[in-house]
């Protein structure tokens, strides 16, 4: 029969300088693995974030392209304007409308590209900066 190597009546906890290295050793590996779970989880959410930015850009910039094509029509146009050919509203009509599409996309953009991510990750490391200075222990 094997003897029980956990800590009882008949084991008594290891103590000495030795046993709290480890016990601390062992509390900063769980610490780290639960602050780099927390890290995964928002990453995964950031990556939905710059898909979602990303779909957009690509819009953006198809508009944009689009719309400079119109403005070239709108050039022939204004060209062939001279020789009383009735497209060149419609060709300006468009292109204002593909560029006000590419203005919005990249309004979007700029607005949803300043989302701070891994908050919750800023969050902890704040609240753990604060305990070991000498604030409060959070509770959990």
């Amino acid at each position: 029969m094997t003897a029980s190597t956990a800590p009882g009546p008949s084991n008594p906890e290891p103590t000495g300088i030795t046993a709290e290295a480890l016990r601390l050793f062992g509390s900063l590996t769980r610490h780290l693995q639960s602050l780099a779970t927390l890290a995964g989880m928002e990453g995964r959410e950031a990556v939905a974030l710059y898909v979602r930015l990303a779909v957009v850009l690509g819009a953006a910039l198809f508009f944009a392209a689009f719309g400079y094509i119109f403005a070239i029509l709108f050039v022939a146009f204004a060209i062939a304007h001279f020789f009383h050919v009735a497209w060149l509203w419609i060709s300006l009509g468009l292109a204002a409308g593909h560029l006000l599409a590419a203005l919005i996309g990249g309004i979007y953009l700029k607005k949803n590209f300043r989302t701070p991510v891994f908050r919750a990750t800023a969050e902890e490391i704040r609240k753990d900066a604060a305990s070991l200075r000498g604030g409060t222990t959070p509770l959990l």
